[in-house]
């Protein structure tokens, strides 16, 4: 297998981690799986893997005091889920271990490449690696380098090719050849679905109105 990465970037709401983690599942035997998510979702992913990849053992990083011991003994079965803080803190360590697989959750977080986090990412090591993310691009096509730089580093070359080739012409002059160049390129690796596209599939929306009373403290 040629175990090339990925980027899921379907719509916000469509279930990219629960497709997350039956590809988890499914490659649990490989060895360890780390997953890296923005701190406020961490919990959520604790509880998502209890509930349909019950096979996989979570550990959740922040918990533990021992960090540079937990990330050594994770072993086949193992899914590490850190913070993208976490990731920039403990990077010796993970970058030490050969994951089985790796997800970025979010992963517009690292669409600077010169970010600690980005080149914290860049470090680790792994046999098969994901990115989750509705905004592939958000401001500037570099972005999508940073992130190829992650899950297909050899795809897209060096950032000054990627500009001089993809970047400038695209965005300055408007080449719609270089565009589809770029489409053709990335599309085989780029998982996409919108809303429109399954809205027959989705189950009916249910709104709850939740009452809070304020406590004293908060009122004032």
């Amino acid at each position: 297998a040629l175990s090339l990465g990925a980027c899921l970037a379907d719509d916000m709401g469509l279930g990219k981690t629960v497709q997350a983690l039956a590809l988890l599942s499914h490659r649990q035997a490989d060895g360890p799986a780390l997953v890296v998510a923005p701190t406020s979702v961490c919990h959520n992913w604790l509880k998502e893997a209890k509930k349909h990849s019950p096979s996989l053992i979570p550990i959740d990083l922040s918990k533990e005091a021992n960090r540079e011991e937990i990330i050594e003994n994770c072993q086949t079965g193992s899914l590490l889920i850190i913070s993208y803080g976490l990731l920039v803190t403990e990077v010796d360590s993970l970058a030490k271990k050969q994951w089985s697989t790796i997800i970025l959750d979010e992963a517009q977080a690292i669409k600077n490449h010169r970010t600690k986090r980005a080149k914290a990412a860049f470090k680790l090591k792994s046999d098969f690696r994901l990115i989750t993310t509705g905004t592939p691009v958000e401001n500037h096509l570099t972005e999508l380098w940073s992130l190829f730089r992650f899950i297909e580093p050899s795809l897209l070359g060096k950032h000054k090719s990627f500009r001089t080739q993809f970047a400038i012409p695209i965005e300055r002059d408007n080449d719609n050849t270089r565009l589809e160049q770029l489409k053709k390129l990335t599309h085989p690796f780029i998982l996409r679905r919108t809303k429109a596209q399954v809205l027959d599939t989705l189950p009916p929306r249910t709104e709850q109105t939740l009452l809070i009373e304020l406590s004293k403290s908060e009122q004032e």
